[in-house]
């Protein structure tokens, strides 16, 4: 008898919200959400970058659809939510993705800077898992999953508040994961570290600092281990944290950066 075996990650039935969607990371987790079987609503600033990648996803034969948002806007974030339930009534999957990173030092004019990067990177991420608790709670499950960096773990010269904006969203991860066990939900919180990248804002660090450490070449030998990482393998793991292969993980913290701060 010939059995087909079913896939390792099915998704089948379930809706999420990705956001940072029209590139990088983003956009690589909701392609792998979607093609697992997820509906996958793609968030972004970028209305043009995050409808493209909405229509490349359904020509794919998947399921999803683009949506303007601006993560640091609390009202947008209210009226997603109160559109979610409504049109859905449910939700499975949050992956806060969207992110900035300015550069900046501790000094007197380091302020302006701070509150741009809180404002998306945290409050962003506060917004999105406020918004995804309210819609989980009925059906008391769900997934989150916050994109935090190896840069929230160690000082971070020349992106001070970026590495510590991303140290606050480890840190409210594993917040949210107590709390919600502690409520007796099944709403697992999980924080991704990925190290550097190929994105957009891995090519903001290389311009920045390339020059100052000797070239391109010298720079990602210091940055990474071999190579940067590549925004579908951050997805692969991202897919998996939100799977029901991952359901005894709430609360985890997990680098992703080929051994480099090993």
């Amino acid at each position: 008898m010939n059995v087909v075996a079913a896939p390792w990650i099915d998704l089948t039935g379930r809706l999420a919200l990705v956001t940072g969607a029209a590139s990088g990371i983003g956009k690589a987790a909701a392609e792998a959400i979607a093609a697992a079987g997820a509906s996958v609503v793609l968030l972004d600033r970028d209305e043009a970058k995050v409808s493209a990648a909405a229509d490349a996803i359904g020509a794919d034969g998947h399921r999803a659809s683009g949506r303007v948002l601006d993560v640091a806007d609390a009202a947008q974030w209210r009226a997603l939510g109160a559109e979610v339930a409504a049109e859905h009534g449910r939700l499975d999957i949050l992956v806060n993705a969207a992110g900035i990173a300015r550069f900046d030092r501790i000094d007197a004019e380091m302020t302006p800077t701070y509150r741009e990067v809180f404002a998306v990177n945290v409050e962003g991420t506060i917004h999105g898992m406020a918004t995804a608790l309210d819609v989980m709670r009925p059906a008391g499950r769900g997934a989150i999953v916050n994109i935090a960096s190896t840069a929230g773990l160690k000082g971070n010269p020349g992106m001070a508040s970026y590495g510590a904006s991303k140290a606050a969203v480890i840190h409210l991860t594993r917040s949210a994961a107590r709390e919600l066990n502690l409520a007796g939900l099944d709403v697992r919180v999980n924080a991704v570290l990925p190290g550097f990248v190929e994105s957009g804002m891995g090519d903001q660090v290389i311009d920045r600092f390339s020059d100052t450490m000797g070239g391109r070449d010298r720079m990602l030998s210091a940055f990474t281990s071999g190579r940067p990482g590549r925004p579908r393998e951050i997805a692969d793991l991202i897919l998996f944290l939100v799977s029901d292969r991952a359901s005894f993980m709430s609360g985890s913290a997990v680098v992703i950066d080929r051994a480099q701060s090993a």
